[in-house]
């Protein structure tokens, strides 16, 4: 009798839900697409170029992300309601805001403005899918981390933007300043996720056998 009853309490995880596919789909579009656009950028790799030292780190994000999203999701649970989706979109428009930091970096200088402010959008689509993740999970999430890198790169981008205004052009030097702020911003992100072990995959086992026995 508890071996039937078994399948019907135990959750699913988001490893093992039809979403995880969305998104592996998405990725792999995302990834292969932006090789294939930016490859003379890429290999081989223009060291001295502000594009590449912009494009860099992007990659580094979107690898590390995704990786991390193979270790979370098979302690996350996945249950398909409306928040569960809502935090999936999210996720997924973070990725697009990826490509068009890639977009925009592959452009330097010109888009320089854009590239500072794609980073804040993006911080914007991670710290939503934090909160409607944790809404529906209510396991812990990097709320605090990603507001305050966030917070961070709104800074970084709303100085560009004065600077930009006010005092036009902006020096070359002030440029590279300003990517390898962007640089900073997304390897230590990055790094302290994994640092601070965010998403507890211990406490979620946890409660997942806590579901199993409710």
């Amino acid at each position: 009798m508890n071996a039937r009853q078994s399948p019907s309490t135990s959750p699913i995880t988001f490893f093992a839900s039809p979403q995880v596919n969305l998104i592996s789909v998405f990725v792999a579009i995302v990834l292969g697409a932006s090789l294939i656009e930016f490859n003379s950028l890429l290999f081989p790799p223009e060291v001295t170029s502000l594009s590449f030292w912009a494009i860099l780190p992007v990659y580094y994000f979107a690898l590390d992300a995704w990786f991390a999203i193979m270790t979370w999701g098979r302690h996350t649970p996945y249950s398909d309601k409306p928040l569960s989706r809502t935090w999936v979109s999210c996720t997924l428009l973070g990725w697009t805001s990826l490509l068009a930091l890639m977009f925009f970096a592959s452009r330097l200088p010109d888009s320089l403005l854009s590239y500072m402010w794609g980073l804040v959008v993006m911080f914007i689509f991670i710290s939503l899918s934090y909160f409607f993740r944790y809404r529906d999970t209510r396991l812990p999430q990097p709320r605090g981390l990603a507001a305050k890198f966030g917070s961070l790169a709104l800074v970084a981008a709303t100085a560009y933007s004065i600077w930009a205004l006010v005092f036009p052009p902006i020096p070359d030097a002030a440029n590279w300043v300003f990517v390898f702020v962007v640089f900073g911003v997304l390897v230590s992100y990055r790094q302290l996720l994994r640092l601070r072990h965010a998403w507890q995959p211990e406490y979620d086992e946890t409660r997942l056998r806590m579901d199993r026995t409710a």
